[in-house]
């Protein structure tokens, strides 16, 4: 199914939310209203995550130059924060639901839904703790003269140059080893939704990072098979003529052929 027909139907699937939501919310009846309430939320992050996507889809953060997490400089493939915006508002949307419909149910008489609905929206109160202590970023991969990093949410990791044995782009780039990355992880349940692979493999999730899997994969390969290059790929015009590489390539898959 191309990427336009999925996005057609899920539109279409959240205007049947939002308009069945209506409906509930026409009856006027508490659980009806709270129901039809929680459809609209659904309709709604939806809509908008559709929306976000597509645009981050066409226009991708540009490579940077920073510094590592282990304080290396280091050629950056930034993740976008969309990623955390989006989850954090959804859960938010999520909580306060739970917290006035306990709210509701308690003024109804349903002490034994009130205090469900009050435990659900404290529960989604947890993954704000490691973001208001600055424990989750958006992160990116980092490609510095000594190997690899990655920082993305919770997760973290980095490898040596010399543990790289394949570099495989797909939906997501995958790394093989020779050993076991050192992990740098700052939570251990939430916000970890990069994939974890195997003990000899590391996956950098291709979604919402600068560049595309594309050239993180072109880089890192190159880095890997000349030794010579590592130490110069944190410069600003080793920057400058990726992105504008990328740039130029995105300019022509938009022109439409003659």
């Amino acid at each position: 199914m191309s990427s336009t027909r999925r996005d057609v139907l899920l539109a279409v699937g959240h205007g049947w939310l939002l308009l069945m939501g209506v409906g509930l919310v026409a009856v006027g009846e508490t659980s009806a209203i709270m129901f039809g309430s929680l459809l609209w939320i659904i309709a709604v992050l939806g809509s908008v995550t559709l929306v976000v996507e597509r645009r981050l889809s066409r226009r991708r953060p540009d490579l940077e130059l920073g510094t590592a997490p282990s304080g290396a400089a280091a050629l950056v493939f930034p993740y976008s924060v969309a990623s955390i915006v989006m989850s954090a508002v959804g859960t938010a949307s999520l909580m306060v639901w739970c917290l006035v419909g306990a709210l509701l149910a308690g003024r109804a008489g349903h002490p034994g839904g009130a205090w469900l609905l009050g435990l659900l929206g404290l529960g989604l109160a947890a993954p704000f703790v490691p973001l208001l202590r600055g424990k989750i970023v958006a992160g990116g991969l980092y490609v510095t003269s000594f190997g690899v990093e990655l920082r993305r949410e919770g997760v973290g990791w980095s490898v040596p140059w010399d543990d790289i044995d394949v570099v495989a782009p797909a939906d997501d780039v995958v790394l093989g080893l020779h050993r076991p990355a050192a992990r740098h992880d700052t939570t251990r349940f939430m916000w970890r939704r990069t994939p974890r692979g195997k003990a000899d493999l590391l996956v950098v999730p291709g979604r919402h990072l600068a560049g595309g899997t594309a050239a993180v994969a072109m880089v890192v390969a190159r880095g890997r098979a000349v030794p010579e290059s590592r130490g110069m790929l944190a410069q600003a015009h080793v920057v400058d003529d990726i992105n504008g590489l990328l740039r130029a390539r995105a300019t022509a898959s938009a022109t439409p052929a003659p």
